[in-house]
C-alpha cells in the first residue's frame, strides 16, 4: 500500500506541469511580497495577520488551479486507457481512489509550502521578523477550507464532464477578484482587506487579528461541503469512469 501511494504521489509531482506550477507560484509569491505585502494591507503592518492573510488570498487561486489539475488526472485519457489493467488487478477501487485523493492533498500542501516558505524567508530577511506564530490562523482558515471544497467540487464536476474542470480553473481567478460577503468569501481577500478597518487599534497601533463568527460559519460550511462532495464522489465512482 505504501509503495502504491508513493507511486501515485510521484506520478502527480514528477512531471513538467508540476514543475511549471512551482516556478509560477514562486515568481508570483515574490511579486506579491514585493508589491502588496511590503506596503501592508488596510493600514496594518506588512507582518500583521491581515497582510499575511491577504498574501495567501492572492496566491490561493494558483494553488487551487493546481489542485484542479491534479483532479483532472483522474479523468484523463491516459487513466481511462489504464482502466482495463486496473480492473484486472486485486486492488479495491475505493482504496485506490482514497490513495489518489491523499496524493492530491499532499501535492496541494507541497505546492502551498512554496509561497509560505518564501514568505517566511522574506519576512526574516527584509524585516528581521521571525515571530511567525501569528500566521498559523490565517494559513489554516485560508488554505484548509478552500482545499477541501475545491477537491470535492472538482471530483463532482469531473464526474459530470471532465471539461468542467477546465472551466473551473479560470473561475478561480475570476472569483478571487469579486468582493464577496464574508460568509461566502472562499478566498478571504475581502475579509482581510475590509474587516481590519472596522476594528479598534491596540496598544501597538494595530488592529488585533480576530475572526468573526460569520467567517467561521462560512469556512466550516465550505469544509463540510467539500468533504461530503468528496465522499459522494468516491462512492459513486464507477470502474468505467476510471
Amino acid at each position: 500500500m505504501t509503495k502504491l501511494f508513493k507511486y501515485e504521489l510521484r506520478r502527480l509531482l514528477v512531471n513538467k506541469f508540476f514543475l511549471g506550477l512551482l516556478v509560477i507560484t514562486a515568481l508570483y509569491s515574490k511579486h506579491l511580497l514585493e508589491t502588496v505585502v511590503i506596503l501592508g494591507v488596510s493600514n496594518t503592518a506588512p507582518f500583521s495577520g491581515w497582510s499575511y492573510g491577504m498574501f495567501l488570498a492572492k496566491i490561493l487561486p494558483i494553488l487551487l488551479i493546481a489542485l484542479l489539475f491534479f483532479v483532472s488526472f483522474l479523468y484523463s485519457k491516459q487513466e481511462q486507457g489504464m482502466s482495463t489493467l486496473r480492473n484486472a488487478t486485486l486492488i479495491n477501487l475505493r482504496v485506490l481512489l482514497l490513495l489518489r485523493c491523499s496524493a492530491m492533498i499532499i501535492g496541494f500542501l507541497l505546492i502551498s509550502a512554496i509561497p509560505i516558505g518564501f514568505s517566511l524567508w522574506f519576512y526574516a530577511n527584509i524585516f528581521h521578523f521571525t515571530n511567525f506564530s501569528g500566521f498559523i490562523l490565517p494559513i489554516l482558515i485560508t488554505l484548509l477550507p478552500s482545499m477541501l471544497f475545491i477537491l470535492g467540487l472538482g471530483i463532482t464536476a469531473g464526474q459530470l464532464h471532465p471539461t468542467l474542470l477546465y472551466v473551473l480553473m479560470p473561475l478561480m481567478l475570476l472569483f478571487s477578484y469579486l468582493p464577496m460577503p464574508y460568509i461566502i468569501d472562499l478566498f478571504g481577500s475581502n475579509f482581510f482587506q475590509s474587516f481590519p478597518l472596522t476594528l479598534p487599534l491596540g496598544a501597538d497601533s494595530e488592529p488585533a487579528f480576530v475572526v468573526p463568527v460569520v467567517v467561521w460559519i462560512g469556512k466550516v460550511v465550505y469544509s463540510v461541503t467539500g468533504i461530503v462532495l468528496t465522499i459522494l464522489g468516491l462512492i459513486h465512482f464507477r470502474k468505467g469512469d476510471y
